[in-house]
C-alpha cells in the first residue's frame, strides 16, 4: 500500500471514519482505523460493532492494500502538520504504516486488515432515497426529545417508522414527544435507532458532497449511504411507543404567535423559574386575545409577560416544564408557531404555522408536551 493524499483530505476522512471508534476497548482492532488503498481513491473505516463509518476520496495510489492503524494516533500527527500534501505506505517487513509529510517521516505500529472486524453487508432490497437536506431535518427535528438513559434506552433511540406513504422520525421521553414526517412512497418497514447515531450520521453529510442518502433496513440493521459515504447502525430490539395515541387529533383552544417573542418569554421565564420543578405557566385568554407566560420560585422571584397571539376557541391555561417548550421552539425556523390545548390535564402541541400546504420535500414538526400539576398561583 502507497498512496498520497491532501492533508486536508486525510483530516477529514480521520475524523469521520473515528465517529464510532470507541475510547476505551480490549480489542485493539476497534482501537483502529481500516485503511484501503485501491485504484484510484482510499477508504477508511471505524466500527464499534454497533454502527460504522466508512468514508472515501480521491488519492494518488501508487500500490494498493490495505492496514489496520490507531486512528487517534494517525489523528493527532495530521493535525500537527502543516505541509499541503501525505504520503502513507505500508512497510511490510516491519507491518507498519510509514508516514511522510515534507521532512517528517513517522512510523507507526500497525494490523492486517483480516483482524478488522467483518463489515456487515446490506441487503440491497427496497431503498429509500432522501436528498441530504431532508434527512438532516428529519433528523434535526425526529431526534429533539431523545435523552441518554441506560436504564430506558427507548429514551435515547429513534422510531424510524416507514408508513408506505411518508416518513416519520420519532423521539420521546414520555414526558414530551417530537415528530418529523414527510409525504413520500416508500416500503414499509420499522427501525429503532440510537439517536446519537443518526445525529451523529446527520453531521457528517454537512461536509459531503452528495446529492441523495440512501436508506436500506433489514432485521437487525439500519444502512446509510451517499457518494463518499456509508455507515450501518444495529438497532435497539424491543416495542416502540405507541407515538400515534399521544399526538392529540385536535385541540379545544389554540394560539397564533410569533416564534421569537415565546422564545424570549419562555427564556426570561426559565431563568426564574424553580430549579426543581421548571414550571412554566401558560394562561390562553380569547377575549384579550393574549398568551400570558408566567413563572416563579421562592429564591429568585416571579415574572409575567403577555404576548400578543390570535386565540381561537376556550380561555385555557396549562403548566409545563420551559425546558421542553425552549427545546421545540428551537427546533422551528418559521416566524409563528401555534399552540394547541385543551385543558390543564391534557398533552400541549406545539407546531410551526406555515402559509402554504406543505411540499413534497417538506418536513412537517410536531412536538407534544406533557402537562404538569398545577404549581400554585404565581
Amino acid at each position: 500500500m502507497h498512496f498520497t493524499i491532501a492533508r486536508d483530505k486525510l483530516a477529514w476522512l480521520l475524523q469521520t471514519a473515528s465517529r464510532p471508534i470507541p475510547t476505551r476497548t480490549s480489542l485493539p482492532s476497534l482501537k483502529g482505523c481500516l485503511i484501503e488503498a485501491l485504484s484510484e481513491n482510499v477508504i477508511f473505516a471505524g466500527t464499534n460493532l454497533d454502527w460504522g463509518v466508512k468514508v472515501s476520496a480521491e488519492a494518488d495510489v501508487f500500490s494498493s492494500g490495505s492496514l489496520v492503524v490507531s486512528a487517534k494516533i494517525l489523528e493527532d500527527i495530521v493535525r500537527t502538520l502543516s505541509v499541503p500534501e501525505v504520503t502513507l505506505s505500508l512497510e511490510e517487513s516491519a507491518w507498519a504504516l510509514a508516514v511522510k509529510a515534507g521532512t517528517s517521516e513517522i512510523v507507526l505500529n500497525a494490523l492486517p486488515a483480516n483482524d478488522f472486524p467483518k463489515w456487515p453487508e446490506p441487503p440491497q432490497k427496497e431503498l429509500v432515497a432522501l436528498k441530504d437536506s431532508v434527512f438532516r431535518e428529519l433528523v434535526r427535528v425526529g431526534s429533539t426529545f431523545a435523552v441518554s438513559n441506560p436504564a430506558r434506552p427507548l429514551w435515547g433511540a429513534c422510531l424510524v417508522d416507514l408508513l408506505g406513504d411518508r416518513i416519520v422520525v420519532v423521539s420521546t421521553d414520555q414526558f414530551a414527544l417530537s415528530r418529523a414526517q414527510i409525504w413520500a412512497d416508500v416500503p414499509h418497514g420499522r427501525a429503532i435507532v440510537p439517536a446519537n447515531v443518526l445525529q451523529d450520521i446527520a453531521r457528517l453529510k454537512d461536509v459531503q458532497d452528495g446529492d441523495e442518502i440512501i436508506l436500506e433496513l433489514e432485521d437487525n440493521h439500519l444502512y446509510l449511504s451517499s457518494k463518499n459515504f456509508s455507515s450501518f447502525t444495529r438497532l435497539i430490539e424491543g416495542q416502540y411507543y405507541a407515538y400515534d395515541q399521544v399526538i392529540p387529533k385536535s385541540c379545544a383552544s389554540t394560539a397564533r404567535i410569533g416564534t421569537q417573542e415565546l422564545i424570549g418569554a419562555a427564556s426570561r421565564g426559565a431563568i426564574v423559574a424553580s430549579e426543581e420543578n421548571k414550571a412554566l405557566r401558560l394562561i390562553l385568554s380569547n377575549g384579550d386575545q393574549t398568551l400570558t407566560v408566567k413563572a416563579s420560585s421562592p429564591e429568585k422571584g416571579r415574572m409575567e409577560e403577555v404576548l400578543p397571539a390570535v386565540v381561537t376557541g376556550e380561555d385555557v391555561e396549562i403548566w409545563v416544564q420551559h425546558r421542553y417548550v425552549l427545546q421545540a421552539l428551537s427546533k422551528i425556523s418559521d416566524e409563528e408557531v401555534t399552540l394547541g390545548m385543551t385543558g390543564q390535564v391534557s398533552p400541549m402541541v406545539i407546531e410551526p404555522l406555515r402559509s402554504e400546504a406543505p411540499a413534497d420535500e417538506t418536513v412537517q414538526a410536531t412536538f407534544v408536551i406533557m402537562p404538569m400539576s398545577p404549581q400554585g398561583a404565581f
